[in-house]
């Protein structure tokens, strides 16, 4: 594939220090943009799954050379995919729980970072993930667990085709995230109960079907990738005011309605 060139209660501002000495600084702004992206407020778990979307979409905008972004939640210490980029994100975390081995278990179970290079070079610590990412041309990771204060909710995981695709300023910004999407995460979950983030989820996977089939019609409309074909689903969304999936399933109605009807 080419590459193209805390939400809780209350939102902490920017941080200070090496990533945001300068606003004329480029690093700055970057960190700047992906804060934006990533601020406001989480009031109740209906908002979970919105919020997600927005996290691993506007890492993978803001971090060059990333390729697919995908969060993964533990439930009862079940792993879930609560968010992703494209469905290729979904079956490399899918392989990783049918294994129980990978980056991102590691990452959520155990609380540390977890940086891969280039796959091809096996370090013997996943070996059977490794194989499986380097048949399907994965050559890089990167993967943070989704730590808030003593909590550690899952994992925030990037992908790249390209090997070391991931510099220390990547992993800073991505820590950044990371560090707010587990506020939002713990501080919901204090909100409404881990029982209610669990069902949520699952509503939310099953409300993706949907999303990829309007991606679908929008792919084979315009012409477009399927990371381009989202984009065009989120602006139409924000323009038209109406939520993702609501659009969606608004677009996968009207593949069947009569010639004229209005598409995105």
């Amino acid at each position: 594939m080419t590459r193209r060139n805390s939400m809780s209660n209350h939102v902490a501002d920017p941080p200070r220090g090496p990533l945001a000495d300068s606003a004329d600084d480029p690093s700055a702004r970057v960190l700047a943009a992906l804060t934006s992206d990533l601020g406001g407020v989480l009031e109740s778990m209906e908002q979970v799954s919105d919020y997600l979307e927005r996290v691993v979409h506007a890492v993978r905008r803001h971090i060059d050379g990333c390729d697919e972004v995908g969060v993964t939640v533990l439930s009862a210490d079940r792993p879930h995919t609560a968010a992703y980029t494209t469905v290729q994100t979904l079956e490399i975390d899918a392989v990783q729980y049918a294994l129980d081995e990978g980056p991102c278990l590691d990452a959520a179970r155990h609380r540390r970072e977890n940086h891969v290079g280039d796959l091809v070079v096996d370090d013997g610590r996943w070996p059977h993930f490794a194989q499986e990412c380097r048949e399907e041309g994965m050559r890089s990771l990167l993967a943070l667990p989704l730590v808030s204060g003593t909590e550690c909710v899952g994992a925030l995981n990037l992908y790249a085709w390209a090997p070391h695709a991931f510099d220390g300023f990547d992993a800073a910004l991505v820590r950044v995230a990371a560090s707010r999407c587990a506020d939002a995460l713990v501080a919901v979950t204090a909100l409404d109960g881990a029982r209610r983030l669990a069902g949520q989820l699952e509503q939310a996977m099953a409300s993706r079907a949907v999303i990829e089939q309007a991606k679908g019609v929008i792919m084979a409309m315009r012409g477009v990738p399927e990371h381009e074909a989202f984009e065009v689903l989120r602006k139409t969304s924000q323009d038209r005011n109406v939520k993702v999936r609501v659009l969606a399933q608004q677009i996968v109605t009207g593949v069947s309605a009569p010639a004229g009807a209005e598409g995105p």
